[in-house]
């Protein structure tokens, strides 16, 4: 099947010989319609900025974890999926007996879906934290679009890790695609204030006219501790993933208060000296999603109540042939967000 791989650090082609993955008795085979392209955790992989630790795989390696498809087959203990279902839950197949490792490896033709639930229903063992929730999205979701959704739901599981809420208080760098939908999310749940860092001025005004934020402030321009004039803040968010931010952010914490880390941390840049971090602040780190498919049901509803469009979350979407230029409109920062299409 065609995929894409990244051969060795920086260089990046469209395949046809990776092999098809072959589903088990618990697994449903999804043909892949859409896969995003995430603009920390794939361009890190791609340019070896992450660990084995983190889950890079040895090159050559298939790239991609935000894949949506469509369910071909089921296995025969399979009880929890149809044939037709629409899924974000997708695994990159197998690699066993090929020349290609998995780095999640969902830029491809096909993956599978395990059915967790019924796995342990039969008494089987399962892997901690495997997930038990559907993963199924409504027949009339557009499945191109849905390309964000495992993120934003990776954003939405954040907000609730993060433990934001009515009389929080929270300042965020960072509006990219993450940084942006957590604070969406931040003011859906209902944060006292929500203030955002970047320097990208198309980000900031998304960031207030997407996800309505109270404040904006533009490092490039403007001299951020001058312009919050000694305020602080209950919850410090990092969306870019830099130790540098995580030290700065614990300066803006109140006592008590959190610095909350969910940028993916590159190699070599994954040290924090904590002598340096605030006295009395927290430091959260969630540099992995976690329970993001508990808060999927929750983001549907707010997608189908008109709360959350999808399209707000990307600004091209291109077929996987065209993986390089996505990698350049995200380089550069004239892509949100990509999209590409099988």
């Amino acid at each position: 099947m065609r995929a894409v791989v990244v051969e060795e650090q920086g260089q990046v082609r469209v395949v046809d010989d990776v092999p098809m993955p072959v589903p088990g008795e618990y697994d449903a085979l999804v043909k892949i319609v859409a896969c995003g392209f995430c603009n920390g955790t794939d361009m890190r992989i791609i340019h070896g900025q992450m660990t084995r630790q983190q889950g890079l795989q040895p090159y050559p390696t298939v790239l991609g974890h935000e894949a949506v498809g469509i369910i071909e087959r089921v296995g025969k203990k399979v009880r929890n999926l149809r044939v037709g279902e629409k899924h974000i839950r997708v695994q990159g197949g197998s690699t066993q007996g090929s020349r290609y490792s998995s780095t999640h490896g969902q830029m491809a033709e096909y993956g599978l879906i395990t059915d967790w639930a019924a796995m342990k229903a039969d008494g089987l063992a399962v892997p901690p934290g495997a997930p038990m929730q559907p993963s199924r999205l409504p027949d009339d979701f557009d499945p191109v679009a849905c390309g964000v959704l495992l993120p934003l739901c990776e954003c939405l599981s954040a907000v609730r890790n993060f433990d934001i809420g009515p009389s929080t208080d929270v300042l965020v760098y960072g509006a990219g695609p993450m940084g942006l939908a957590m604070m969406q999310y931040m003011k859906l749940v209902g944060a006292k204030s929500v203030t955002c860092i970047d320097s990208v001025p198309e980000r900031l005004e998304k960031a207030r006219t997407v996800a309505g934020v109270d404040e904006t402030i533009n490092f490039q321009t403007q001299d951020v501790a001058q312009v919050l004039g000694g305020r602080l803040f209950d919850r410090v968010v990092d969306a870019v993933g830099s130790s540098a931010v995580i030290l700065e952010a614990s300066g803006y914490c109140k006592p008590y208060g959190m610095v909350c880390a969910l940028g993916v941390l590159r190699k070599g840049d994954s040290s924090v000296d904590l002598s340096l971090l605030k006295n009395n602040s927290r430091l959260h780190m969630l540099n992995f999603p976690y329970e993001e498919y508990a808060v999927l049901q929750e983001n549907i509803s707010y997608i189908q109540r008109g709360l959350v469009d999808l399209k707000n979350y990307y600004s091209h979407v291109l077929p996987l042939e065209e993986v390089h230029q996505a990698m350049e409109l995200v380089r550069t920062k004239q892509a949100i967000k990509v999209i590409l299409t099988l």
